[in-house]
């Protein structure tokens, strides 16, 4: 693991997409990614840099799965589950109770999960990326990327 966290800053949606694309492409599969930040931070930016950089096809749209809880992505690498447990409110039995579980058996898959506060008793089946999105103005954002492993190439 990575002992110091990494720290970026972005100016705008792509660059925050595009650093998402360079973390997909640095990931072990499978993996768990965990965003943290205030709505409308750009944990949804960066979850659609991540599809990019699975070489998914170009005209997948990404949404926040705010109401529906999950989307899962096709990418030619891999599949990314977009989980967001904003709505959650009983913790790791309710999301253990949701059936969301199953995406983390995906031998191929990238979980990411926005909002994971919402179930911070969660035992996770595997060491998480963490990744925290601040605004620091109206078009900055200061990223800092956590857990990830040095030898990624990241």
């Amino acid at each position: 693991m990575s002992s110091e966290p990494l720290r970026f800053e972005t100016h705008s949606a792509r660059e925050t997409e595009t650093l998402g694309e360079r973390l997909a492409r640095a990931l072990t599969l499978p993996a768990i990614v965990l965003f943290s930040g205030e709505l409308g931070a750009g944990k949804t930016a960066f979850v659609r840099g991540m599809l990019r950089g699975l070489d998914a096809p170009p005209d997948v749209r990404v949404t926040s799965p705010t109401y529906i809880l999950l989307h899962s992505y096709r990418g030619g690498r891999a599949t990314l589950h977009h989980i967001d447990a904003y709505r959650l409110g009983g913790g790791a039995d309710e999301f253990e109770a949701s059936g969301l579980m199953e995406c983390f058996d995906d031998p191929n898959g990238i979980v990411c999960i926005e909002w994971p506060e919402k179930i911070d008793d969660m035992k996770w089946p595997r060491e998480p990326v963490r990744i925290a999105i601040e605004h620091v103005d109206p078009t900055v954002r200061q990223i800092v990327i956590s857990g990830l492993n040095c030898g990624t190439g990241f």
